[in-house]
């Protein structure tokens, strides 16, 4: 049964954006969403270190360390719900560079998607509130989930198309949306791992499951490319 979300919905808008005409239009979107995704991922690295060695070097007050609990809080449970959904994304948007397969999954295993992905994104749907480092963690997140939601989308409209190479043209392009998503959840992730240390807490890992040479920060930030576990690996979500 279809919806009918909101004007002001970011899932509903995801969806509009997944419409497309002809095949070179959804690759000339892509691009465009890709570059947008590697300059959040930019960005969140660049100023989330900055915000947490200003956290380091200084204590930020009771008022601060709240708000980045209250983010952790709302990560952890949107995390829970997008890694089984990123690891079974796995089956038909495979991350070993091969080709996904033709034979889409059916249309309950994609509204499972698409339900997860709406659930995750009203754990951000509030603003954070004053000017912080820990609104660009926030700001990472909401994107990412974005991302993902765009994945399922176009996902969604492949196996709606007949036409078997525009179907690989959009079977593609949700897969390098997936995997744009899991690499700026992972930047989001390690900014939100050193607000929570900056502020009093613990190591928070919260990072989705991922593929080896993905782009994808590892926790801790090590950098080695390797980022999470990858998809039916297991994921490390501890302190």
């Amino acid at each position: 049964m279809s919806t009918h979300p909101s004007p002001s919905d970011p899932i509903a808008e995801t969806q509009d954006a997944a419409t497309p005409a002809t095949a070179t239009t959804w690759w000339l979107t892509a691009c465009s969403l890709l570059l947008v995704g590697a300059l959040v991922v930019a960005s969140v690295v660049f100023f989330g270190r900055d915000g947490a060695e200003s956290s380091s070097g200084a204590a930020e007050g009771e008022a601060e360390a709240d708000l980045v609990g209250e983010l952790v809080g709302h990560t952890r449970m949107a995390h829970e719900g997008l890694s089984p959904i990123v690891e079974d994304m796995e089956e038909f948007l495979p991350t070993d560079g091969s080709h996904p397969p033709l034979d889409t999954t059916d249309a309950a295993t994609v509204n499972t998607w698409r339900t997860g992905v709406q659930e995750a994104s009203a754990h951000f749907e509030d603003p954070p509130a004053g000017d912080s480092s820990h609104s660009v963690a926030h700001t990472g997140l909401t994107s990412s989930v974005r991302l993902l939601s765009m994945s399922v989308e176009t996902y969604a409209r492949a196996a709606q198309t007949e036409d078997e190479e525009l179907r690989m043209d959009l079977l593609h392009i949700a897969m390098d949306l997936r995997t744009e998503a899991v690499v700026s959840w992972s930047a989001a992730a390690t900014q939100l791992d050193l607000l929570s240390l900056g502020s009093g807490g613990e190591h928070v890992h919260l990072y989705l499951p991922a593929a080896p040479d993905s782009g994808a920060l590892q926790p801790d930030g090590s950098g080695d490319g390797g980022g999470a576990p990858a998809p039916g690996e297991g994921h490390d979500d501890g302190h």
